[in-house]
């Protein structure tokens, strides 16, 4: 990516060529021997518009980073004596200077894969016509017997408002095993050869929690399936390491230039294996987004054994997140069980961990507060930030209670300005009242972050941040305005309060004097712009631990 013109003064050292790298121009450390009392600064952002989060000095019009903390936050003049030999100085010309945002709910790992797979998506395709001939395409440059990914379709922006099936996927390729991924993650179809590959016939039972939708007539499987997507990854060929590296390269590129620069990794499924993966591309040089991975309750001994617990660092760039426990009523029942759950989660907060629960529906958010009740009635601790993620649809009789055990939220506001549209003609109205109640949840006292669930939505803050001020949908339709909230509330949700969900909000969130230098220039003040304006607010820069990751 080229520099904006007229961004960095003339004649100033530029370290893009490697911009993680924490060392000078000229190869030293960046310690300042002659200057022991007040060191040089490494950069130096000025003519800022700097907005710090940080309520002793909510806005200043400079910083100063050396390594990768902040040194200073201030006026223009007050930095000016840390400008050193080999200090590098960026004009902001105005611009606005803000935390960096955090994702504090997303899937890299699957919004790689999805960068790489055919697009399905709502922009892509708009009838199972439309999916055929791009599977189709597809097929036509991939070798006969590889597997086929697509992702991002949804029943509802289909013409015929359903899921595609396994014999409509074989008119696309009957050579090639597909698996169409639905846009939620929480369905998939299968043609007939991917059904053949993975053994689901008419005698396959179903998974617990999990649906094969059959043909009534014969049993046989019609190639849609509910909550199977784990089932169904363990039992395919694993990406190539190339088709990996280029995922990933893809996905770092679409988080840094939304001035992402850390995300917490919600997968339940995360394991040693997927560690090595994520440290493998957060290793020093790679610019990845600074990343808090989330474990499910399978691996929790294997990681518990060795001492580790939320927080603990495991290196490259890379921290142990929640615990992530998924509440499902796919079929009708609360999967786990409310006795089940209540073991699951009291087991995890008797070993210290914080718990990460998926609940979407009304029942499930009960059962989610039912379960942390009933552990801190056992093992009574403060300071736990348990969270809800999601929490979709949440009357005020549960928000108090959620309130009573001092719960995390993590809620996606995107999804009203993607889903919206949907969700007026879908969600029955006695949902639609309390559907992402962020307002009420924030006026509460909870903490409220915001993550974009990643491949499900794109991962945009600014576009979260306008759908949590406006409540409006991407149609232009309004979704329960009176549990908008406010600008500085929304920010904070995307920087802050994302920050303070993994424990991390005394190093990033704001912008104060020994905090992590993560920053992101914008090309206008969204505190400022009229509302419907936020999203089209553009990311200039994005700079993790003091170097610039990324420019517009």
């Amino acid at each position: 990516m080229q520099a904006a013109p007229g961004y960095d003064r003339p004649g100033l050292p530029d370290r893009r060529s490697h911009p993680c790298r924490h060392s000078r121009p000229d190869g030293t450390s960046g310690k300042d021997t002659t200057q022991t009392l007040r060191p040089s600064a490494d950069l130096l952002l000025c003519n800022a518009n700097v907005l710090t989060l940080d309520p002793a000095k909510p806005r200043a019009a400079a910083v100063a980073i050396r390594g990768d903390r902040i040194l200073l936050v201030g006026g223009d003049d007050d930095i000016q004596p840390l400008k050193g030999p080999h200090t590098r100085v960026i004009d902001c010309h105005g611009k606005a200077v803000i935390p960096g945002f955090e994702d504090a709910h997303c899937h890299p790992l699957a919004l790689a894969a999805s960068l790489i797979s055919v697009d399905c998506g709502p922009l892509s395709v708009r009838s199972i016509g439309d999916l055929i001939s791009r599977i189709h395409e597809r097929a036509s440059s991939t070798p006969a017997g590889e597997w086929i990914r697509a992702t991002g379709y949804h029943e509802f922006y289909l013409r015929e408002k359903r899921h595609p099936n396994r014999w409509e996927l074989d008119q696309a390729t009957s050579d090639h095993p597909v698996k169409l991924s639905h846009r939620s993650g929480h369905a998939c179809v299968l043609n007939s050869l991917g059904l053949e590959r993975l053994g689901i016939s008419s005698e396959t039972p179903e998974p617990p929690g999990s649906i094969i939708e059959r043909d009534l007539a014969t049993g046989e499987p019609n190639g849609i399936l509910f909550e199977m997507n784990s089932y169904v990854e363990s039992r395919m060929p694993p990406l190539t390491d190339q088709e990996m590296d280029r995922g990933m390269a893809l996905a770092n590129q679409l988080l840094l230039s939304h001035g992402i620069t850390s995300i917490q990794d919600a997968s339940w499924a995360n394991s040693q294996q997927r560690l090595r993966l994520l440290g493998h591309f957060g290793q020093e040089g790679t610019c990845f987004p600074r990343v808090s991975m989330m474990i499910g309750t399978d691996d929790l001994q294997e990681f518990a054994s060795t001492g580790l617990t939320t927080g603990s660092n495991l290196g490259n760039g890379v921290r142990l997140g929640a615990v992530k426990m998924v509440l499902q009523t796919a079929t009708g029942h609360l999967s786990p069980s409310q006795e089940d759950l209540d073991w699951l989660v009291s087991t995890a907060h008797q070993a210290g961990f914080q718990l990460a629960i998926h609940a979407v529906e009304q029942n499930e958010v009960e059962a989610a507060v039912n379960a942390l009740e009933y552990a801190l009635s056992q093992a009574p601790r403060t300071g736990h930030r348990h969270r809800l993620e999601h929490c979709s649809v949440c009357p005020p009789r549960l928000v108090r209670r959620l309130a009573g055990i001092q719960a995390v939220i993590v809620t996606q506001p995107g999804f009203i300005y993607y889903s919206g549209e949907r969700y007026l003609a879908t969600v029955p109205a006695s949902d639609l009242e309390w559907l992402y109640p962020i307002g009420s949840l924030t006026r509460e006292g909870l903490v409220v972050a915001a993550g974009s669930d990643a491949p499900v939505s794109p991962p945009s803050p600014l576009v979260g941040i306008e759908a949590a001020v406006t409540r409006t949908a991407e149609t232009g339709q309004v979704v329960l305005e009176r549990e908008a909230v406010s600008r500085v509330e929304a920010l904070k949700m995307y920087t802050w309060n994302a920050a303070y969900a993994s424990f991390e909000e005394r190093e990033k969130g704001r912008i104060a004097a020994g905090n992590l230098a993560d920053l992101v220039v914008l090309s206008a003040d969204p505190t400022q712009v009229p509302s419907k304006e936020i999203e089209s607010t553009e990311v200039l820069m994005t700079i993790i631990g003091g170097e610039v990751a990324w420019q517009r």
